[in-house]
């Protein structure tokens, strides 16, 4: 599992996902902490890869100014989320429907968690029963997609999907297997990467309540899929801390992620709140579900 952060862009700086811009200058194949992170010397960005069993910088690419960004609730953001344009619709009540189906659900990863040696805003849904991959996941909130990425891990070809909702909230999948048609050819405009740096999808593309996004998740004898909601109109709890804050500076998505349990159908919301936990180390305990 992979720290994949999803923030929005405020003012006129966008930063990309899977970022922590730095100014200090690297080296390519150097060590670096955390993979996806980012920094930016001289014109030229680094993202840190993982070579073998090591975190590395790559060779770099040469960055293109931008001008005039376009919002990205999927992008780092920067500033006060007063900057923010106002969103062009009211959020539904409940704000997500269920994008799985919970009879086969067997535990849930919480968000706002530590694991695998990352922070994780995101959380999921585990299928720990499972006899194959067969898992139809659905879109819980209206909006359109704004970054995708498919990539090879573990020898097996995984699929990422942002998604800016259009009332402010976004969202994102990781580990989807198959792909609807829909979703299977806007992804498969892009090449096949070694690592889970998201492209944007310009211009995005609209989605609705309801419309199945993949068919199987995960990979063979590990079937789960990654779910994390992000409230771009409002910074959450944990990040009135100021000690958190300062620890999660670097990865602003995290100051506007979601128990995203409290947001399902009522039914649904009391149903995965009685599932266990699928991380055995950090159990229920989460930074954002209180």
């Amino acid at each position: 599992m992979k720290r994949i952060s999803a923030t929005i862009v405020i003012g006129c700086l966008v930063l990309s996902l899977n970022l922590s811009t730095a100014t200090a200058a690297v080296k390519p194949g150097t060590a670096c902490k955390k993979l996806g992170q980012v920094s930016t010397s001289a014109g030229i960005k680094y993202t840190c890869i993982k070579s073998g069993k090591k975190f590395v910088w790559s060779k770099g690419v040469k960055v293109a100014a931008k001008s005039n960004p376009t919002l990205s609730p999927t992008a780092q953001a920067s500033s006060s989320p007063s900057t923010v344009a106002s969103p062009v619709s009211t959020c539904p009540t409940p704000l997500l429907q269920t994008p799985v189906d919970l009879s086969k659900v067997t535990s849930i990863l919480y968000p706002g968690q530590e694991r695998g040696g990352n922070y994780k805003a995101h959380g999921g849904f585990g299928f720990d029963n499972a006899t194959d991959n067969l898992v139809t996941v659905k879109i819980p909130l209206n909006g359109k997609i704004s970054r995708v990425v498919r990539y090879r891990e573990m020898g097996e070809i995984q699929y990422l999907f942002e998604f800016d909702g259009n009332c402010g909230v976004s969202f994102r999948f990781d580990h989807l297997r198959k792909l609807s048609p829909k979703f299977e050819a806007v992804v498969n405009a892009f090449p096949i990467k070694e690592d889970t740096r998201t492209d944007p999808v310009n211009p995005p593309v609209a989605v609705t309540v309801g419309e199945v996004i993949a068919t199987e998740v995960g990979f063979l004898n590990n079937v789960s899929v990654d779910f994390g909601v992000y409230d771009m109109r409002q910074k959450n709890e944990a990040s009135k801390d100021p000690v958190w804050a300062s620890a999660h500076s670097q990865y602003p998505a995290d100051s506007y992620g979601i128990c995203w349990l409290n947001s399902l159908p009522q039914a649904d919301s009391l149903a995965v709140k009685l599932l266990p936990s699928r991380d055995g180390k950090n159990g229920k305990t989460s930074d954002y579900c209180k």
